[in-house]
């Protein structure tokens, strides 16, 4: 029972994690009250994972209740140290941790860690600005007025979509995105990665990944260069796809923005002082309007 938990703690706290680097989107830090320790009755599912032999368990700060009729909790996954958002249900026998979107595309565990967990330091995202910039391939207009940069995994579908919304600014020449890709999802994001690091043309490579027709490549040198980039990611707390990073303005002064998950568009454009009028292309298609409304 430990060894299948753990396994279960691994993969799905790490992408829980995530919402710590979206939610400064959400809620300023310093209103959200010190954590102490949860003193009330644990359900079942959280009590077996915060009991955990070795002390390697969930300790347990918070209750709230969640969307979907879930109840939320803060706990820290005493491996990491992290501050997260798990959820169980009503009745308590079912633990689930990992990101929370709405029908509208909206990343509601960033929200929820907004609201309800102490920020931590930030990471330095200008030096990964940097260190992504060397792992990637430019897509788009070296002229572009905007850039941003997409660390994606070519399985991951948000990843597609982001692709398909930004495609109009990229074709019309205001944008450039640095495309570095990852290898988190399933055993071929490594050689499908690789092969569109190799690709002369990455505007048709991208194309063949969102049709599902994408090339890979057993090529050990740059599935190595993969495999660093998922480390960066990793390093810069980014625990899933797609992580978007970009340079903009704030209150007059350059900034660095972060989005664990797909951006929003219109808060993004402004940002870059890019036309909306970009936008209206997925506006107008139903499977991505959801992306892009106000």
């Amino acid at each position: 029972m430990e060894h299948h938990f753990n396994m279960f703690k691994r993969q799905l706290l790490s992408a829980a994690i995530l919402s710590l680097a979206a939610a400064s989107a959400f809620a300023s830090a310093d209103k959200v009250e010190p954590l102490t320790p949860y003193t009330g009755t644990l359900p079942p599912a959280l009590k077996l994972a915060s009991n955990m032999q070795g002390g390697n368990g969930l300790e347990v700060f918070k209750k709230f209740p969640a969307a979907g009729n879930l109840d939320g909790w803060v706990v820290q996954d005493k491996r990491s140290g992290k501050n997260i958002i798990v959820y169980t249900s009503k009745d308590g026998k079912v633990l689930i941790a990992g990101m929370m979107l709405d029908e509208n595309g909206q990343n509601l565990s960033a929200q929820y860690t907004a609201e309800n967990v102490p920020a931590a330091a930030a990471p330095d995202y200008v030096a990964a600005l940097s260190e992504f910039k060397a792992g990637g391939v430019l897509v788009g207009s070296p002229k572009a007025k905007a850039e941003i940069t997409v660390v994606f995994d070519a399985n991951c579908h948000y990843c597609k979509d982001l692709e398909k919304v930004v495609a109009p600014a990229i074709d019309a020449g205001a944008l450039l995105v640095n495309y570095v890709p990852v290898a988190i999802l399933t055993p071929d994001s490594l050689t499908k990665g690789a092969a569109f690091l190799a690709s002369k043309d990455p505007k048709a490579a991208m194309a063949g990944i969102i049709s599902g027709n994408a090339a890979v490549s057993n090529d050990k040198a740059l599935a190595a260069k993969v495999i660093a980039n998922t480390g960066i990611m990793k390093k810069y707390e980014f625990n899933g796809t797609p992580a978007v990073l970009y340079m903009g303005k704030d209150k007059g002064e350059d900034t660095v923005f972060t989005a664990g998950g797909v951006p929003n568009f219109v808060e993004m454009y402004k940002r870059l002082g890019l036309d909306d009028k970009l936008l209206q292309p997925a506006a107008q298609d139903p499977s991505l309007a959801r992306y892009v409304s106000r």
